[in-house]
């Protein structure tokens, strides 16, 4: 007898036997038992869940010789040929391949014919999302008003392209991914028929392969079963037949990671590589492993979400509480757009070890933890894997001892004797205690003012080079708009900068948000003082050059300090 395919041989011939479609169920066992059957089904679900399977049970059901109550006897003349797909009553029909207005229009046709043998012919059309918007259009009338011996059943993957004319004229069930568990007692049926058992992992990782689709899980089976010599499947056949990776290789690579071992982590990834595991399904079981770990964190390890072997479960709830569910989630969204973009991508390995590197060089929970306490490490901060923050104790004291060297700059600023005699109002304020709030805020007033007194307007340019060179690494965009500024003057405690006439839109933005942020932290880092920034355009400067006092002109250009001149 000529072999048949495993998942052909084991398809559901009755509802009984229709695995995970409960409702569905119910439903149709409820309308046969009262008489009320529909003109036309939509069947809409993934691939694998039994759309055709309980297609051609229905089919069975209205037009068996000898029903079993509301299920068909799968031996009368009409369910044997059903069955073997030579009944005149049942047409299945390939959307894919017949979507054109004219094998509608042949449909249409042969609707005026009764049934040969049965009560109702049954037209079965499969993928309809597939038909042409002439065909939708020729098919909507017949849906609506077919002849009372015809029953339609339309089954598709992709519901959302179908017209909303043609849905409103069916009664739509939806398919739902077979559960594991589900999948798994069918799975386990299937062996114990054959006698052949399996050891333990090998229905969860076929199942898990399947991804909810059980033709799908039945077709792996029969190539595992068709590999395996003896009446047992090993894990590691198994392994190498679906062309997983381990969940202990997994275990060591995400370990490799949260240590920061980076030689360790491409190892790993070169070994899986020699072995024949493609980058894409490499990066499609990482990301599952950190999603369980995530899962795992956030529902415990009791929660039926998490499918994995109960021995490894310890392990991983301990690497998911040191990543932290932020880590985590961002891990997540960033692989599985990878994943998605990966179909695009020529050399995948480049791109799954840059991701690893990607994942090694972002901070964990641990390491957020302590940026957030200790403020003063977070320019020295090491972002890595867990266990490679050192806090380092010369450069606290060193950070303290320049606080106090500025502290004390700024009192000795303060006991300066200014330039201009002030009038007796500003003396009688001086003279008056003030308290120790006010005392801070005119320290650090006098701090800055030295330090920014001690910068001309010549030095700054003569290191803005530096200053752009510093800020086109932070931020791109900034250092665009800035090409079209220079340098103009000080004013008070900030640099003015000058955009050409009509560059509008690049003051503005260099303005905006923390832009002006980011030129003032350059600016301090490379001239070592703390200025304000003030952005002016061509035509503003020329406003306030006709209004400007010289005096304040000569002061801003080369500074406060008196300098004497002797012959």
């Amino acid at each position: 007898m000529t072999y048949r395919a495993l998942y052909r041989e084991w398809r559901p011939a009755d509802f009984e036997s229709l695995v995970g479609q409960d409702p569905i169920r119910q439903t149709f066992r409820n309308a046969l038992l009262k008489g009320r059957i529909a003109h036309a089904y939509l069947f809409a679900g993934p691939r694998g869940t039994g759309k055709t399977s309980t297609a051609k049970i229905l089919a069975k059901a209205v037009n068996c010789l000898n029903p079993q109550g509301v299920e068909p006897c799968n031996k009368c003349v009409n369910c044997i040929d059903i069955n073997e797909g030579r009944s005149l009553d049942v047409l299945e029909i390939d959307a894919a391949s017949n979507r054109g207005i004219e094998e509608i229009r042949e449909l249409k046709e042969r609707l005026c014919f009764v049934p040969s043998q049965g009560k109702y012919r049954v037209y079965i059309i499969d993928e309809v999302h597939m038909l042409t918007t002439e065909a939708f259009n020729a098919l909507l009338k017949t849906l609506e008003e077919p002849p009372a011996h015809v029953v339609f059943i339309l089954a598709t993957t992709e519901p959302q392209k179908i017209p909303a004319t043609i849905l409103s004229r069916c009664q739509r069930f939806d398919f739902k991914k077979i559960t594991p568990r589900d999948m798994e007692g069918r799975l386990q049926e299937i062996l114990a028929a054959y006698e052949i058992t399996a050891e333990k992992g090998v229905l969860s990782l076929i199942v898990k392969k399947a991804e909810g689709g059980m033709r799908d899980a039945i077709s792996l089976l029969d190539q595992c079963m068709s590999c395996c010599d003896k009446k047992e499947l090993s894990l590691q056949t198994t392994y190498e037949i679906l062309g997983l990776v381990k969940n202990e290789v997994l275990i060591s690579l995400m370990q490799a990671v949260i240590d920061g071992e980076t030689a360790q982590a491409l190892s790993d990834v070169n070994e899986l590589l020699k072995e024949g595991i493609e980058p894409g399904q490499i990066l499609k079981d990482l990301l599952e492993y950190l999603r369980n770990l995530l899962l795992l964190q956030v529902c415990g390890s009791d929660s039926e979400l998490v499918f994995i072997d109960p021995e490894e479960m310890e392990r991983m709830i301990k690497q998911g509480k040191q990543l932290g569910v932020p880590w985590l989630t961002r891990a997540l969204a960033f692989l599985a757009k990878l994943e998605s973009e990966s179909r695009w991508i020529k050399n995948l390995r480049i791109v799954l070890e840059t991701a690893l590197l990607s994942l090694i060089y972002q901070p964990t929970q641990q390491e957020e933890q302590v940026q957030l306490a200790k403020p003063q490490l977070r320019s020295t901060l090491q972002v890595g894997g867990a266990g490679r923050v050192q806090e380092s104790r010369a450069t606290e004291q060193a950070q303290q001892a320049q606080q106090i060297g500025k502290r004390e700059q700024a009192q000795q600023a303060s006991r300066v004797k200014p330039v201009k005699q002030a009038d007796k109002t500003e003396q009688v304020e001086k003279a008056k205690p003030l308290d120790k709030t006010k005392q801070i805020d005119q320290l650090d007033e006098a701090g800055q003012t030295q330090q920014v007194g001690a910068i001309t307007l010549v030095e700054i340019k003569k290191k803005w080079p530096q200053v752009m060179e510093l800020i086109n690494s932070s931020k791109k965009t900034l250092h665009a708009f800035l090409t079209e500024a220079t340098p103009y003057e000080i004013k008070k405690n900030e640099l003015v900068l000058l955009f050409k006439k009509g560059y509008t839109f690049h003051k503005e933005n260099v303005e905006a948000g923390e832009n002006k942020k980011i030129v003032q932290k350059a600016l301090k880092k490379v001239m070592g003082v703390q200025m304000g920034v003030l952005c002016l355009l061509e035509e503003e400067a020329r406003e306030e050059k006709a209004t400007e006092d010289p005096v304040q002109k000569a002061l801003n250009m080369f500074g406060p300090e008196i300098v004497s001149i002797e012959n």
